[in-house]
């Protein structure tokens, strides 16, 4: 199982397409009311990369970023897998989550 943070991660890679980048990643959680400090995110982006459920890719360098290269995020097929699976899980746990209870 992913945690949150994963989930949101990931999520956010996903709706990115091949233009996930850090401070993408974050906009896009912050658009949809989730923050998260770059430390954070940085440390899970390095947890998914270990894991083998994101990959990068470094862009051309730019003088703006004193002539690093940006680095772009996408979901590996396996974290495709595992972030479905993830949510399914989640969607079968809510389903009836907040029907009334009987007295």
């Amino acid at each position: 199982m992913l945690t949150a943070n994963e989930q949101l991660v990931m999520l956010a890679i996903s709706r990115g397409g091949r233009q996930a980048y850090a401070l993408s990643i974050q906009e896009e959680m912050r658009a949809h009311g989730q923050g998260m400090t770059l430390g954070v995110l940085y440390t899970v982006l390095n947890r998914l990369e270990r894991k083998q459920l994101i990959r990068h890719r470094d862009g051309d360098p730019t003088p703006e970023r004193g002539d690093r290269p940006t680095r772009f995020y996408a979901l590996s097929g396996a974290g495709a897998r595992k972030l479905r699976g993830s949510l399914q899980v989640l969607d079968s746990l809510r389903t009836g989550a907040f029907a009334p209870q009987g007295a």
